[in-house]
């Protein structure tokens, strides 16, 4: 089993990653994806911070196998062994090529194929300190250049004004050849024009050499310039390393500060979800002392109905039986006579008893529907529509109002229209609709017809709101 692991260890392939190694100090890019952009934009891959690189200066791509290919797209040029590349065309690499971004050789890497290494990729400068950097390289660039010109100005001048006077020389010299008189003036011009020419050659020699002087002292000061930028960019990593640990810090605290106001919440609603379920059960309770309470006005009115019932029929009786006892009288009438002693005058009164029983029967009754519907119209009517309840709806505050209205009421606004506290939960009251619907059988026609059109109308909205 050894051996085995052993071989297929050995086996195994490595996977090789492209890298950059800078030729003249040595520093390296490692190319970690299939598309590696490198510019001075802060969207690339590698950022290199100089003027002289674009902003999206190439790219390079795995095409297959450890088979890759760069591509320029820099306003510059991009130079595979000191040969620039076509734009827009895709160069074939392979190790060991020179690559060199822009014509400042500067930038020139080597391009090598190297073990895949585990390195944590470094976090990316801040834009800020990027615009510092390029500012200064902008600022330092533009005034060696300006330097460079002006010296470089002063040579050209100097070589065009030698160019004129070995013109005027050659013209002087040709005039000797043609002219016979006046040859001495002649000679004095050229010896006036060799002088000055010797003078020019011995100052177009000095601005020579003071331009390659002072190239190379802008050279040795880009060499500095770009040590001290690398050591600030060295210092600037660090605060940004250090400033990455902080961060981690503070997003480790705000993790826990946030579990904490999570279990504070989650206690909060929890203790807000009993007092919820304590309120329902005591509204609960409220509608059950309620039903208790018209139940028992029910059965009293009821008793109180019969009593009235059994009294009108015993009047009733009783008259029936005084009737029957006098002879020829009338069924509708009974004659008593009253017999004044101090006078000679009989006074006979005529009492009608025809419909006394049933006007008892009819107020007993009358007055009893009259008080249940006083107790309804006061007890169970809906504050909103003012009709009887329609699907009676209770709120957590305890007042119930028709099912329909109170949808419509929370429709614009979402408070009690009786006592204004926020309406939080509806609950259907059967209780209330049994007991309504029972009494309304009781009552007369037109106000059964009534409560019959209602319902006919609310359940027309309720079909046409389905239907919508």
């Amino acid at each position: 089993m050894e051996r085995s692991k052993r071989s297929s260890d050995e086996v195994e392939p490595k996977i090789l990653e492209p890298v950059l190694v800078r030729i003249d100090n040595k520093d390296h890019i490692r190319i970690d994806k299939n598309e590696f952009r490198i510019g001075r934009a802060r969207d690339n891959d590698e950022i290199i911070l100089d003027v002289t690189i674009s902003r999206r200066h190439c790219i390079f791509r795995c095409s297959g196998y450890n088979e890759w290919t760069i591509k320029d797209l820099s306003s510059s040029a991009t130079f595979v062994n000191n040969v620039a590349i076509l734009p827009g065309v895709m160069q074939r690499l392979s190790p060991d090529d020179v690559i060199q971004f822009s014509p400042n050789e500067t930038f020139k890497y080597k391009f090598t194929l190297a073990e895949r290494e585990h390195c944590v990729k470094k976090p990316r400068i801040d834009e800020k300190i990027l615009d510092t950097v390029l500012i200064k390289q902008k600022t330092f660039s533009e005034n060696q250049e300006y330097q460079r010109k002006e010296l470089k100005d002063k040579l050209e001048m100097k070589q065009k004004e030698q160019i004129e006077l070995k013109q005027q020389l050659e013209d002087l010299l040709s005039q000797q050849v043609v002219a016979k008189d006046d040859k001495e003036n002649l000679l004095k011009q050229i010896a006036v024009l060799e002088s000055k020419i010797e003078t020019g050659n011995s100052q177009e020699q000095h601005l020579k050499n003071n331009y390659s002087q002072l190239l190379e002292k802008l050279e040795k000061e880009r060499l500095q310039f770009e040590t001290r930028l690398n050591e600030e960019k060295q210092k600037w990593q660090e605060a940004l390393d250090m400033s990455k640990q902080e961060k981690e810090m503070l997003e480790t605290k705000m993790k826990e500060q946030m579990e904490k106001w999570r279990e504070e919440q989650q206690k909060e609603w929890r203790n807000i979800m009993e007092n919820k379920v304590k309120e329902e059960k005591n509204i609960q309770a409220k509608l059950l002392n309620e039903k208790s309470m018209l139940e028992e006005r029910l059965k009293e009115t009821e008793k109180a109905l019969k009593e009235q019932e059994a009294r009108a029929g015993s009047s009733q009786a009783m008259l029936n039986a005084n009737t029957s006892t006098i002879p020829n009288a009338v069924d509708s009438c009974i004659f008593i006579e009253f017999v004044d002693e101090s006078s000679a005058l009989n006074i006979i009164d005529t009492i009608d008893l025809t419909g006394f029983s049933q006007n008892i029967e009819t107020n007993t009754k009358g007055n009893v529907l009259e008080k249940v519907s006083d107790i309804m119209d006061e007890q169970l009517t809906c504050s909103i529509c003012s009709e009887l309840f329609v699907k009676a709806t209770t709120l957590n505050c305890t007042h119930t109002f028709c099912h329909h209205c109170i949808n419509m009421w929370s429709k614009k606004q979402r408070k009690c229209p009786v006592c204004r506290n926020a309406i939080i939960s509806m609950n259907r009251s059967l209780v209330l609709d049994n007991f309504i619907e029972s009494m309304i059988e009781n009552l007369p026609p037109d106000l059964k017809n009534r409560r019959k059109e209602l319902l006919e109308e609310r359940e027309g909205f309720e079909k046409r709101k389905n239907h919508c």
